[in-house]
């Protein structure tokens, strides 16, 4: 009876049996397949995390095993990318209005045109194949003459800064003395009284009231220091101390176009909120670009000293601009500071 029963279940199922073997090994063949994707998805999540956390410490382990060439990798870069932010603030500068301009759109007016000029040479250099191996590390032992400020670190700035402007204050002795000679060449009695005295106070060591300098004001108008009255010899050492090119024609606009330049930055110091909204790096920058040594110097100090100098600024109109040209010796011929980078 067991025996019909088995051979009549075997019998009825002998269609379906075949199938249910197939579907058997079909579902232990996809465990397996899911079971050898997974231990390979593992596999290469684990190498995955591996590259990442190699990568993200990749600096520190270079800059472990090689520190100077980080060193130098880092100033490249991190020079390269403020470069290239200040040019293209610069492309936009151009398309607004001049009397629009921040006080930092005008420095950076003044000084991306030098800067692109200054590494025109290291970027045509580095065009031409295997080149870079040799112009980095120069630039890199050399950063005053091939690189631009953006390369340079802070103490490097300031230290730089120094030495151009201690070139600069060779020629402030020259100039005065071409303002003392053009004493006697002043007609009008009261006004050559007066303006005596400046020069008297320069001579002596100190410096002249703001008040007395603006009296005198009238001097730089005309006769005897109004840009087209300047000598020769005026022209190149006022030049100089200006950090201006003496050679080629145009010298007389070169010197406008700077006074232009300074009044019109005094304007938009004044319109952000004047000297005390000013960073410690721009007034250190604006002091240096009119003639003093902010080396040493308390931030007090130099807000005092540059508020002088936009009282001086605010008298001044496009036919008077010689005397903020003349201003470095006014205000800071005498300053301590000058004289300390001078005979240093």
């Amino acid at each position: 009876m067991y025996k019909l029963l088995c051979k009549r279940l075997i019998y009825q199922n002998q269609y379906t049996l075949p199938f249910t073997r197939t579907c058997i090994q079909q579902c232990q063949t996809q465990a397996e397949k899911k079971i050898e994707k997974s231990r390979v998805s593992n596999i290469r999540k684990y190498w995955f995390d591996k590259y990442i956390d190699y990568v993200k410490n990749y600096e520190h382990i270079m800059e472990k095993n090689f520190p100077q060439t980080m060193q130098v990798y880092r100033v490249f870069t991190i020079g390269t990318r403020e470069l290239i932010k200040e040019v293209k603030r610069s492309i936009s500068i151009v398309k607004k209005p001049i009397n629009d301009l921040t006080t930092e759109e005008l420095q950076i007016s003044y000084t991306m045109p030098k800067d692109l000029i200054k590494m025109c040479p290291v970027l045509l250099i580095c065009a031409i194949p295997f080149t870079n191996y040799v112009i980095f590390p120069l630039a890199y032992y050399f950063p005053r003459y091939l690189l631009t400020s953006h390369y340079w670190t802070p103490q490097q700035k300031l230290d730089f800064l120094l030495l151009d402007h201690k070139k600069r204050l060779k020629h402030n002795r020259p100039l005065f003395r071409c303002m003392q000679a053009e004493l006697h060449n002043i007609k009008n009695q009261t006004l050559k009284a007066k303006w005596d005295g400046v020069i008297a106070c320069l001579g002596s060591g100190t410096h002249p009231h703001i008040e007395d300098i603006i009296t005198c004001s009238e001097l730089f108008n005309g006769s005897p220091y109004a840009l087209e009255n300047l000598k020769r010899r005026h022209i190149t050492e006022l030049l100089a101390i200006h950090d201006i090119s003496s050679w080629g024609p145009f010298r007389k606009k070169k010197l406008f176009d700077r006074g232009m330049l300074i009044k019109q930055m005094d304007e938009a110091i004044q319109k952000e909120g004047g000297v005390t909204e000013m960073s410690n790096d721009a007034i250190c920058w604006a002091l240096s670009f009119r003639g003093l040594s902010p080396a040493n110097m308390s931030i007090e100090n130099m807000r005092k000293w540059l508020d002088q100098w936009l009282i001086i600024s605010n008298t001044v109109k496009k036919n008077t601009i010689s005397l903020l040209l003349h201003s470095p010796i006014l205000l800071a011929y005498n300053h301590p500071n000058n004289w300390i980078l001078i005979y240093s």
